[in-house]
């Protein structure tokens, strides 16, 4: 999963909101596994952006 621009980020965001504490071992923690990275990745991308930009 890669998020792309802002209105990603922000749906994935609610969505791992929406199943933030799946039981371990459900699809939805699955799915919020991979929610999580692909923020963190975002975020990452986001910060490098704004210090090369400095």
């Amino acid at each position: 999963m890669t998020i792309k621009n802002e209105t990603e980020y922000e749906k994935a965001s609610e969505r791992a909101d929406e199943i933030f504490g799946a039981r371990k071992g459900s699809p939805e923690e699955k799915e919020l596994q991979e929610l999580l990275k692909a923020i963190k990745a975002y975020e990452d991308d986001f910060v490098r952006m704004l210090k090369e930009n400095e």
